[in-house]
């Protein structure tokens, strides 16, 4: 075992032994410390700080979302939004940062990370007002020919929202869509297999996120293409979609119930499936992340 697989093991033992076996009870007291953490400002790791640049952008609802950006930018034709992941409550963790500065060195592109609305204070309605806004005021006024959406988990739940919103709303198309692990039904119509796939997941408790999820949506039903990308327009999707996702992780169900229809529909997609690996593996310093990372550059390239 590398030494980086050795620090990923250590570290997801402990981020996430006591939340996977949280009580609703221990659930709501998590939500209501991450309101409070969630309503300070969010800082760049030390490690990273001469990497990133910072921005504010102000929506048309009043919310004031900080903008982080990954330097250099030799390629001005190319920019990628990236959604960090985290059950729509928690902010970018060190790996995030870690990624998202290892993806601009590779790709030579502006990686743009916003700090999006956060479950409780904010809900799903909220999320899609600030991002569409972004969308249109701040991204497509950089004139790049081509802008990769890209998204962890929550974050490519999003993506896959925000895309359809996007062809929908008739504006400039993403040319690529990047989704590692993602949720793709909370409406959780798969929950059986679902369950069946828990004993392999170490960082995921299908009744917490359920928990979390069904406040988050509101009073959105959960079909709703914004809390359920699954049931909207797949068509929306780019022919340059890659899929990846690992075979120990419980959204293991949505990635396929998403290839499926997918297929069903003829439409593109490029799934990748890791064996052995965990949720949102590329962000961690393994062999399997870099093997996905280099898929990503490629759609990035295309």
């Amino acid at each position: 075992m590398s030494a980086g697989q050795q620090f990923t093991e250590r570290y997801l033992k402990a981020m996430f032994a006591n939340l996977k076996d949280a009580t609703p009870e221990q659930v709501q007291e998590e939500l209501e410390h991450c309101r409070k953490i969630n309503s300070k400002p969010v800082r760049v790791p030390r490690l990273h700080r001469g990497h990133f640049s910072e921005s504010r952008f102000e929506a048309s609802n009043g919310f004031v979302m900080q903008v982080f950006s990954s330097e250099p930018r030799r390629d001005p034709e190319r920019v990628i939004l990236y959604l960090h992941g985290g059950a729509c409550i928690y902010q970018p963790v060190f790996f995030h940062w870690r990624f998202v500065h290892d993806l601009a060195l590779r790709t030579h592109c502006q990686v743009i990370m916003p700090i999006y609305p956060k479950y409780p204070e904010y809900h799903c309605v909220d999320d899609m007002a600030v991002m569409m806004d972004f969308y249109e005021r701040y991204m497509m006024p950089l004139s790049a020919s081509k802008i990769v959406l890209m998204g962890d988990s929550f974050g490519a739940n999003m993506a896959m929202s925000m895309t359809q919103e996007i062809a929908k709303r008739g504006m400039q198309p993403v040319s690529g869509l990047v989704l590692m692990s993602p949720c793709v039904d909370n409406a959780f119509s798969r929950r059986d297999a679902m369950v069946a796939l828990q004993p392999l997941d170490e960082m995921i408790k299908l009744e917490r996120i359920e928990q979390i999820m069904g406040g988050w949506q509101g009073e959105l039903p959960p079909t709703h293409p914004w809390v359920s990308p699954i049931y909207g327009d797949l068509e929306a999707f780019p022919s340059n979609t890659l899929l990846i996702y690992g075979s120990n992780e419980i959204l293991k169900v949505d990635a396929l119930l998403l290839t499926e229809r997918m297929h069903e529909l003829g439409l593109p997609l490029r799934s990748l499936e890791y064996p052995g690996m965990f949720h949102t593996f590329p962000l961690f310093p393994v062999k399997e992340g870099f093997q996905a990372i280099r898929e990503m550059v490629n759609v990035v390239r295309a």
